[in-house]
Order: structure tokens, then C-alpha cells, then sequence
């Protein structure tokens, strides 16, 4: 952090403003934090750890929204959407389903995320209408 966001005085790397006194530490804190849990997103996607990547990347976004973790998040986003057309292309709408519910929270507004959401829902309701 280059300027204290309550005054905007330039703070050259220290944890306490020089003009109004503000203390960043939470602040600071929570940037490390973020970079830390981010960190731990990419590994665990690395490991082939799907599910906790999204959970590490769910923390690193509740404290701060970074570029990086933001396109992280929909490169994760994209990887599901497509393992979920793959299970469902499989006639496997539940396990796409319990997929979909395991990413929704990264952004619950996204239209392909809604759009695969419905689709799933309708083909379990076919599925178990038909039998």
C-alpha cells in the first residue's frame, strides 16, 4: 500500500500514517493474508485439489480482491463449467450438480454458472419424471 486510504498521505511501507495516525496494520495484514491464501489456491490446484482451491480462493477474495485472484477465479470458473459439460454430456446430472454447488460461491452471478445451474436442474427433474 503506497497511500493511506483514509487521507491518501503517501506511506512509504509503514504500518501507521504519518499525517492523520490512521493504523494499517489490519490493512497490511489482510493483503498478506490474501497473497497467502491465493497461494494456496494455486497449489492445491496444482495438487489436483479442485475443491480446496476453490475454499482458498474463496478466503483470498473476502479479504482482498486482487487482479490476480480475480482472474484466477475465472480460470477456476471456466475449468468447472467445462468438467461440468463433460459429466453432463456422461448423462451424469447429479455429480455435475454437486460440481456446480461446489463453485457457486466464486460468482454466484455468472451467467454460464446460472445457465449450467438450469440446465442441470431440469435434467435432473427429467430424469426423475422418467423414471
Amino acid at each position: 500500500m503506497q497511500r493511506c486510504p483514509c487521507c491518501r498521505a503517501r506511506l512509504g511501507g509503514a504500518a501507521r500514517c504519518p499525517r492523520c495516525g490512521a493504523d494499517l496494520g489490519k490493512i497490511i495484514g489482510a493483503g498478506q493474508a490474501a497473497r497467502f491464501w491465493l497461494a494456496k489456491a494455486i497449489q492445491a490446484w496444482r495438487e489436483n485439489e479442485a475443491g480446496q482451491s476453490v475454499s482458498a480462493l474463496e478466503y483470498s477474495l473476502h479479504l482482498k480482491k486482487t487482479e490476480l485472484a480475480l482472474v484466477f477465479r475465472d480460470f477456476l470458473i471456466d475449468r468447472h463449467c467445462q468438467g461440468i459439460l463433460h459429466l453432463l454430456a456422461q448423462q451424469q446430472p447429479l455429480s455435475a450438480k454437486q460440481r456446480l454447488y461446489s463453485v457457486r460461491h466464486l460468482l454466484p452471478h455468472s451467467p454460464m454458472l446460472r445457465q449450467l445451474n438450469a440446465f442441470t436442474d431440469y435434467l435432473l427433474a427429467r430424469k426423475h419424471e422418467t423414471g
